[in-house]
């Protein structure tokens, strides 16, 4: 101990002295007086305290806390990130590897283990909500416990949401450009939903997908599993940020079907092979509603329908804007599609029906020149064919709520301006990307929202509109 007061006294003097000039050392001895006081008073308290760093586990936690932005307003955020049931209990051993994560320097392997010991107060090896909180701050009232652990909760939650939020935006800008038409309990679960696709998608087509088919379809069915999980109910021990948001879009919405979920995994494994052919315009449509359709399906409950509509009427549009949304896609990608992984989704029925062949668009893909006439008619014939099922997902646009009419509408209208941009570029879409200009897609905007409120949308041919080309079909059919 004498050693350590020595210490406190004559360092901070001796490291001053060093400055090593007349004019420090005479600023130090006029000083003397109030510097000895002052080591005086400190030298005071680390007696008192025993040690120069005797701060106890329990103080040292609440100064890492209160540096963190994160948990300084509410201890209880750093609790429920490690609270992986929700069930408002940690394990000792769930709780030490959170503070080692959380705070590699300044919490030493003791001074963890007796901080939990101070917090297990009931000796059972688990450590609520409440023993956290008292542990540091003392006398906490259950009520007050309560409520910042629900605003803990809150803010994990809303966090979850943000991250969805951002990688909408960042990967899907014209249909996050709808979400902001949306209310915001809409706009959020469609983020959360949009992510949880983006992610299964990635696992195929991803820049980190393993090229390893089998590995692929091993992933997919790990992704199947943690769906069947998150749609039971059950523990969220091994989820991540995405999939709280996700969890808990299912919980605000019930109605939600776990089919077209499923469905969607279904397409993924169609699309594992680099060799994608489709024969047949059902065999592409069948592909088209497992990745497209199913977004539909899965959003209608949070859209919601309008007064005497049933989700079950408000289906066929549904399915009909998935088709017309991924068969925009592929007509926009052709040539990148050949280029960069071998695929042509087009139907191979159609390509014969107009004279063009697979190698004709390889070639074109990879050596660039002019479109012949034959494969601009393919083109104009499949325009067609997406805009007969624009025109029944339009139909189908007043039988939604009120809140959803206008995000749908913009959602299809921006992607059918894809196909005017192809057309301008005389059809190639091998020597020429068709994109929708920022300005363009805000122009649009207040002409579809004076569409839905003037109700320019018709209703009445919504359930019975044929669809051209053998469209009229549910997918069962197409299994």
């Amino acid at each position: 101990m004498g050693l350590t007061v020595l210490g406190a006294l004559t360092a901070p003097v001796v490291t001053l002295a060093a400055l090593g000039t007349m004019d420090g050392v005479s600023r130090v001895v006029l000083n003397i007086p109030k510097f000895l006081n002052y080591q005086y008073r400190y030298a005071t308290s680390v007696l008192q305290r025993g040690t120069l760093n005797a701060q106890s586990p329990v103080e040292s936690l609440k100064s890492k806390l209160l540096e963190n932005k994160d948990y300084r307003m509410n201890a209880l955020r750093l609790f429920v990130k490690y609270d992986a049931d929700e069930d408002g209990l940690i394990t000792k051993e769930e709780l030490s590897r959170c503070l080692q994560s959380e705070f590699p320097e300044g919490l030493t392997d003791s001074a963890i283990t007796a901080l939990l010991d101070t917090m297990d107060t009931d000796q059972n090896l688990q450590i609520d909500a409440e023993e956290f909180l008292r542990t540091l701050y003392g006398d906490v009232s259950k009520a007050d416990c309560a409520r910042l652990l629900q605003e803990a909760r809150d803010a994990k939650l809303e966090g979850a949401y943000e991250e969805c939020k951002k990688l909408t935006s960042d990967y899907a800008k014209t249909f996050f450009l709808a979400t902001l038409t949306m209310e915001p309990i809409q706009a959020k679960a469609t983020w959360a939903i949009y992510a949880w696709c983006r992610r299964v998608d990635e696992i195929v087509d991803g820049e980190k997908a393993d090229p390893d088919p089998a590995k692929q379809e091993a992933e997919l069915e790990d992704w199947m599993n943690r769906l069947e999980a998150m749609y039971s109910g059950g523990s969220s021990a091994e989820l991540d940020t995405f999939d709280l948001a996700f969890k808990d879009m299912l919980r605000t919405f019930p109605d939600s079907d776990v089919e077209p979920y499923r469905d969607m995994v279904r397409g993924m494994l169609m699309d594992i092979d680099d060799d994608v052919r489709y024969q047949t315009w059902d065999d592409l449509y069948e592909y088209c509603y497992r990745v497209a359709s199913t977004v539909g399906l899965m959003t209608l409950p949070v859209m919601g329908t309008a007064a005497g509509v049933t989700l079950q009427q408000a289906r066929q549009p549904a399915v009909a804007l998935g088709i017309a949304l991924q068969l925009t896609n592929i007509l926009r990608d052709v040539g990148e599609d050949a280029r960069d992984r071998s695929r042509i989704y087009l139907p191979l029925e159609d390509l014969h029906r107009f004279g063009v062949t697979e190698e004709y668009i390889f070639d074109l893909a990879k050596n660039g020149g002019e479109v012949s006439d034959n494969y601009k008619e393919l083109m104009k014939f499949e325009i067609a064919r997406a805009e007969s099922y624009y025109e029944m997902a339009d139909s189908g646009i007043p039988m939604l709520s009120k809140g959803a009419q206008l995000p749908v509408a913009v959602a299809g209208q921006l992607y059918r301006e894809i196909l005017r941009q192809l057309e301008v570029n005389d059809y190639d879409n091998f020597n020429k990307r068709a994109f929708v200009s920022k300005e363009r897609k805000l122009l649009a905007v207040p002409q579809l929202w004076l569409k839905t409120l003037t109700g320019g949308f018709d209703r009445t041919s919504a359930a019975q509109q044929p669809l051209r080309d053998g469209a009229k079909k549910e997918f069962s059919d197409a299994k």
